[in-house]
């Protein structure tokens, strides 16, 4: 009987290719997000309580600088090879390609040539090892946002995300453990170890990229385009340095205007509540792989029956998760140690507004994608200011949990916002309200059948 079921919900799963696709997306996420919660867990029993608020400080940091030193390129690519090799013109697509990567190896090593001369200006207790390895990491996490959206869209979201996700993170597992084990851990041995990881990922990815363009062959790339795509990438640019703002000033903040302890306990507790953003960021990784394609061909209908697939899967995941950390929140909080048990109330403030978050769906990603980048640019950057001003406030009042509160009160109205604007504008709903469409049909023409009966 066992037996009979499962082969019943196989055969189901192969009849729904994109239930599967979301499924492995998001099953590659949460190897991530499991690999980044062991190594900061090591990193936190390995460190004391400043030194480990200082590493999340810098995390945060060179991951914002990474996100702005890529110059909308990685959101631009997922566009523009959607659009030309959707229409077969594949030296469109791939001098699109090229002209992403010249921008971002000179935009990310200017970065870190930055990085290493004007930080010792304002942080001089920075160690020159440390610094060195900061700029290091910073040049090769640049490079593979890059490399990561350009693969989703060209091989696969499978060989994008397993090289954005696990690779790098896995080798700097082996390499924090064995520093823990033997001699401590510090600041520039991570950056070092991680930046090493993220250069093999860059290796795997561009082997697999290289396969595709064999079986494209193209006389010549075309880059007739060039000035259309730096007009293209400049909002999307603006869009990308607000969200990473919004995803990594807090803990900045923090540090700045309460205290290291007080950004360390903060990270802990969003490090847990990331796991719900890990999953919607799964979700956009496979929507991102196929909205452009849909939208610029018609398809319409078809990306919305994605995107309730999508949605379906989201949900069935995330609601017991988030019962889970309501009931042990506190107890899950004790893998960093056992002072952290107390950033339960921010734990339950975080996951709360993530999941809120997650029940709106792709809507930044649709958005990005099919032409309105400049619409989503002004939203994100009145919600961005909104945020870090109030974040910024209770964060220097309440300390973590205050800043939680000021995340949650901007982030979880902004992508109910998102969502309707989506509907709006694309035609598409993709928040869990798309799930009662098909019985509100039903309702409607059961309605109008009435009604003519009568």
């Amino acid at each position: 009987m066992m037996r009979e079921r499962l082969l019943t919900l196989v055969d189901k799963l192969k009849s729904r290719p994109t239930a599967i696709g979301a499924i492995v997306a998001m099953a590659i996420k949460a190897g991530g997000a499991l690999l980044t919660l062991a190594v900061f867990t090591l990193a936190a029993r390995a460190m004391s309580t400043d030194q480990f608020g200082h590493l999340a400080v810098w995390f945060n940091a060179i991951g914002f600088l990474a996100v702005a030193a890529v110059i909308g390129q990685d959101t631009l690519i997922a566009r523009s090879y959607g659009e030309y090799a959707g229409s077969g013109d594949y030296p469109q697509a791939w001098g699109a390609y090229r002209f992403g990567w010249v921008i971002t190896l000179l935009a990310g090593a200017g970065s870190a040539i930055a990085l290493l001369l004007f930080v010792p200006l304002f942080f001089s207790c920075v160690t020159h090892t440390t610094l060195l390895a900061a700029a290091f990491f910073l040049l090769t996490q640049t490079l593979l946002h890059y490399s990561s959206h350009s693969t989703r869209v060209i091989a696969g979201f499978v060989v994008s995300e397993a090289t954005r996700e696990l690779i790098w993170r896995i080798l700097l597992l082996v390499v924090v453990i064995w520093a823990v084990l033997h001699q401590g851990l510090t600041t520039a041995e991570f950056f070092t170890a991680a930046g090493v990881g993220q250069i093999l990922s860059l290796v795997v990815a561009l082997f697999f990229v290289r396969r595709v363009y064999r079986a494209q062959p193209v006389a010549a790339l075309s880059y007739d385009n060039w000035r259309n795509w730096l007009s293209r990438s400049r909002p999307m640019w603006q869009s990308a340095v607000l969200e990473a703002a919004s995803m990594y000033f807090d803990v900045m903040l923090i540090g700045y205007v309460a205290s290291p302890a007080a950004a360390g306990d903060y990270f802990a507790a969003a490090r847990l509540a990331n796991v719900f953003l890990m999953v919607m960021t799964g979700l956009n990784t496979y929507t991102v792989s196929r909205s452009a394609t849909l939208y610029f061909s018609g398809q319409v209908d078809k990306l919305q029956d994605i995107l309730r697939s999508l949605m379906l899967v989201s949900t069935t995941m995330l609601a017991p998760l988030l019962l889970l950390i309501y009931m042990f929140g506190g107890d899950l909080l004790t893998i960093f140690g056992a002072r952290f048990a107390s950033d339960y109330p921010t734990l339950v403030i975080l996951s709360t507004a993530c999941f809120v978050m997650s029940t709106c769906g792709s809507a930044s990603v649709i958005l990005l994608t099919t032409g309105q980048e400049k619409l989503y640019s002004r939203i994100i950057s009145v919600a961005t200011v909104l945020r870090i001003a109030l974040t910024s406030l209770l964060a220097w009042r309440f300390g973590a949990t205050g800043a939680a509160v000021g995340w949650a009160l901007v982030n979880a109205p902004l992508f109910m916002l998102l969502a309707v604007v989506c509907r709006r504008t694309i035609g598409v709903d993709p928040s869990v309200l798309n799930l009662l469409a098909p019985f509100s049909e039903k309702l409607r023409s059961r309605g109008l059948a009435g009604t003519n009966a009568g």
